[in-house]
């Protein structure tokens, strides 16, 4: 197995907790953090709910073979942190081995957790893998979770040119496993496969589209409807082509909104571009922040 250039796992790992302000108001505070190169985290800056944002920094220009990070968050009773980072996750090609992080992060009693990164940029070449496991204490506790892949370095002619892209994610809600994902993309690893590129272009896949992007809902108890609505979706399940205003761009996003069997909220989107995905989950993100 390939060593990082820091010789071990390297660790990020941050715990919030309520308390009381002195004007008597519930107020947010990191009561343990820490951390190894290359990872850091900026001052925490206040939320307008009493929550915290942090900027999680890397050192690093991005991540590299033999990598091994490891993100540990707990929010604890009536707390609410927001994890966002400072850049693009960069994955960068690996000839030998490949990168792998680990996330871990606990939601107490009407805790809230928000966790949106900017999105991941895999090379050509690299060979990652996510493995996420959340632990909702009860129904009171949210979590909100961000997540967008693009295809690689688009504007270098890069498109599924990375050897592998595995991302899983499980949620539990009071013990009990409520949602599992697992993603494996197999990329053409810079040509040498191009009928890999071939499927992941092709309409059960990726179609025309160049980037993935979900937004994960869990516990707020809101309706579906009411997502469709604030995406600009009000009647319809799917931004096709021909249910877009003629105003739109020619080649609009596909979106979908599902609802769970735990009645969670699942959206996914397909675009052109990593902003485009991060300006249409934006009025969800801003109507729920006003729900609490």
């Amino acid at each position: 197995m390939d060593v990082n250039q820091f010789g071990k796992t390297s660790k990020l790992s941050i715990t919030v907790q309520n308390r009381q302000s002195a004007d008597g108001h519930p107020r947010t505070i990191v009561s343990d953090c820490f951390f190894t190169a290359p990872f850091k985290v900026m001052k925490p800056f206040p939320r307008a709910d009493g929550g915290l944002m942090i900027y999680q920094q890397t050192a690093s220009a991005g991540v590299m073979a033999g990598d091994r990070q490891e993100f540990n968050f707990l929010v604890e009773d009536s707390a609410c942190l927001e994890i966002v980072s400072q850049s693009f996750d960069k994955i960068f090609k690996m000839d030998d081995g490949k990168a792998a992080r680990t996330i871990h992060a606990e939601v107490a009693h009407n805790g809230i957790l928000i966790y949106a990164p900017l999105p991941c940029i895999p090379f050509g070449g690299s060979n990652f893998s996510s493995y996420t496991k959340i632990r909702l204490a009860d129904s009171s506790a949210k979590l909100l979770y961000e997540d967008c892949i693009c295809c690689g370095r688009k504007g270098h002619g890069e498109l599924f040119a990375y050897k592998e892209y595995h991302n899983s994610i499980e949620i539990e809600r009071q013990g009990k496993l409520i949602y599992r994902e697992n993603t494996l993309f197999t990329g053409s690893d810079c040509g040498s496969f191009p009928e890999n590129e071939l499927f992941m272009k092709n309409n059960v896949m990726y179609g025309d589209y160049s980037h993935l992007g979900q937004l994960l809902i869990f516990g707020y108890g809101i309706p579906a409807d009411d997502i469709s609505f604030h995406l600009g979706l009000p009647d319809k399940f799917l931004y096709t082509p021909d249910t877009m205003p003629a105003e739109e761009p020619s080649h609009p996003l596909l979106a979908g909104v599902t609802t769970t069997e735990s009645n969670d909220i699942i959206v996914r989107v397909l675009a052109d571009s990593a902003e485009e995905i991060q300006n249409f989950f934006t009025p969800v993100k801003k109507h729920l922040a006003e729900l609490h």
